[in-house]
């Protein structure tokens, strides 16, 4: 079905983040929206809160999606639990949510969604008086694109977005299943196409929308290989450009199903990306990537769908990590 779906169908089928916000998170809980709207000289942004905009620790969010897509009723029911869960234990620090909500492809091409996760970042620091090590980013699909994107700016400033300095690193980073780089001919594509709901074909429109190298007179063809730069294809990246990482997030959780189109390009990044932690001077006991077999694309959201899920062992071990992280 994604081979098939255009931006307009997109548009029509589902609730744009800021309105899926409201009806999906909101509106059910009998909750007044918390929407933060940021114009700044460096760019405009807007996000929204679930749980207290006053916590002491904040997760800035990027919800998957293609860049193309908005964030989904998985998202809304994934991370307001993950909030309630986590504040239930009075003796941590309490934590809420900002959601950001990126303006989409193809209304916005790169690098304007790492520029307004750039700009949130800046608010958190600067206007809400947090320390950098009380402020966690996270994401899943081209979410965590995004955030492997801002923390490569952080440490190696992108030319066309302003510079994001940080006295002390982020508190820590988490990813569901990381779009990592743009191929579609690794064998993972081939061996776990028909365990994973992603498609090569939409991947490939997706990242040409969003890297502005779509066909001009029919934007929905098939471009055939796309390829980033350092900023957007993680796994690309020589083991050097991730020398100093540890001095921008102090923790990073990476988790990804055996059953993903993405397994083998996310596994190419985690051998380059702790080779380049530990050269640069960081503790590789912070650096976890975790593969669970017989898992699919983003499993610990989609699971939360599903009538009658229990909590499975991915969200557990997510909520451990943070709960590991908030001590210290």
């Amino acid at each position: 079905m994604l081979d098939r779906l255009t931006i307009a169908d997109s548009r029509y089928l589902n609730a744009q983040t800021s309105d899926a916000y409201v009806q999906s998170y909101c509106k059910p809980r009998g909750l007044e929206p918390k929407t933060l709207k940021l114009e700044t000289k460096d760019g405009r942004a807007i996000a929204h809160w679930i749980g207290d905009p006053d916590a002491e620790a904040v997760i800035l969010y990027c919800h998957g999606g293609g860049y193309t897509q908005p964030a989904n009723k998985g998202n809304f029911r994934y991370l307001p639990r993950l909030v309630k869960d986590m504040n239930s234990d009075r003796s941590k620090p309490s934590m809420s949510v900002l959601m950001l909500a990126y303006t989409l492809v193809p209304e916005a091409v790169y690098p304007a969604q790492l520029r307004e996760a750039a700009v949130v970042i800046a608010h958190l620091i600067h206007d809400t008086s947090r320390s950098p090590s009380k402020i966690f980013v996270a994401g899943d699909s081209a979410g965590g694109n995004l955030v492997f994107s801002l923390l490569s700016h952080i440490l190696h400033p992108h030319p066309d977005v302003f510079a994001l300095k940080l006295e002390h690193p982020l508190g820590g980073a988490f990813l569901i299943s990381p779009w990592v780089g743009f191929r579609t001919d690794y064998p993972s594509f081939s061996s776990n196409a028909t365990l994973d709901l992603l498609v090569p074909l939409a991947l490939r429109k997706w990242s040409a929308m969003f890297l502005s190298k779509a066909n001009a007179s029919d934007p929905e063809s098939d471009p055939g290989t796309i390829s980033g730069d350092a900023w957007t294809e993680a796994c690309l990246n020589h083991s050097s450009w991730w020398n100093g990482m540890h001095t921008v997030v102090s923790d990073m959780f990476v988790w990804y199903g055996g059953y993903e189109v993405f397994v083998d390009s996310i596994r190419e990044l985690e051998s380059n990306f702790k080779a380049g932690w530990t050269d640069g001077g960081g503790d590789l006991s912070r650096v976890i990537f975790l593969e669970s077999a017989e898992e699919a694309h983003t499993a610990p959201i989609v699971d939360t769908v599903i009538p009658g899920a229990k909590k499975g062992d991915a969200q557990v071990l997510i909520e451990d990590w943070f709960k590991g992280r908030l001590q210290q």
